[in-house]
């Protein structure tokens, strides 16, 4: 098991958050943008830059993760529509990046879901659209998929609160019913929260076949309310889970990356400062044995 953390998530300045995760012994790079632009959206000369300062900083690359097909509804979504196809465009340069920053993994994301995705006995016509979004979605990424094949990278899945994956069961399902070795499963703890599933063993148990990468982060949860409040590491519904989880990745020999991810913002912190709330708890668990 290797740490790292997301690197716009210290600072939007590339060259300044990479000293940082060389600084807190954090040597694991996830891309997932830089000077406030996503993943696959920089031009010529910026992907020139980031390819330098990356390789600058001697830091390995986990992911490169833009936000393809977070936005995109998956029922109303068609493989023609020009914003799918600018989703497309982004993903396809993050392979570009992936390939020559040295990493094989590029995250893509699972479209929003309606709220009911199976129905059965009447549900299915009146709160889950005929059961349509879940072939829609296996359809809407058949292209992704075989870009991935032809480009020989691995799609990271991500599990994600408002998306079409908002469990690892769902994930799971769609690493199974999808059957290529190119598609593969990115955790997002907090995200898995707002599922309701057991984040340990529960969830892990589901995906630890198709595992590959790891985005580490905490929140407090009011599915009731709907109300997600994000927290440092450990402060949250994740904190009795921090532990057992690092230890059946290190049983289970989990040889990807785990992240930290930090959207965490207090008032009156910098990002950098809220990142750093974090850090402690995050090395002491997963950046050495427990």
């Amino acid at each position: 098991m290797k740490i790292g953390a997301i690197t716009n998530h210290v600072s939007e300045d590339l060259e300044y958050s990479l000293k940082v995760l060389r600084e807190l012994k954090l040597p694991y790079a996830e891309f997932c943008g830089a000077w406030n632009l996503p993943a696959g959206c920089h031009d010529d000369v910026q992907t020139e830059n980031i390819v330098r300062l990356i390789k600058a900083s001697e830091c390995p690359v986990s992911a490169v993760s833009p936000r393809s097909f977070y936005m995109l509804p998956a029922l109303t979504t068609e493989a023609t529509d020009d914003d799918y196809q600018q989703d497309l465009d982004a993903f396809r340069k993050s392979i570009a990046l992936a390939k020559r920053l040295g990493t094989r993994l590029v995250r893509a994301m699972p479209f929003q879901r309606p709220p009911v995705i199976f129905g059965a006995h009447g549900a299915e016509r009146f709160l889950a659209n005929q059961n349509r979004a879940w072939p829609k979605l296996l359809k809407l990424y058949e292209e992704p998929l075989r870009i991935a094949e032809e480009n020989d990278i691995v799609i990271a899945v991500e599990t994600g609160f408002d998306t079409m994956l908002s469990s690892c069961s769902l994930a799971a399902r769609m690493v199974r019913e999808m059957g290529s070795k190119h598609l593969r499963i990115m955790l997002d703890t907090g995200n898995n929260l707002y599922s309701t599933e057991t984040p340990y063993p529960e969830a892990y148990d589901q995906i630890r076949d198709y595992l590959v990468h790891i985005q580490l982060k905490d929140a407090r949860v009011d599915v009731k309310n709907g109300s997600v409040e994000f927290c440092a590491l450990g402060d949250g519904d994740l904190a009795e889970y921090l532990v057992p989880l690092a230890e059946a990745l290190r049983a289970d020999n989990f040889d990807g990356v785990v992240s930290l991810e930090n959207v965490y913002r207090p008032e009156g912190d910098s990002l950098e400062e809220s990142f750093r709330r974090s850090v402690g708890r995050f090395i002491e668990v997963f950046g050495s044995a427990v």
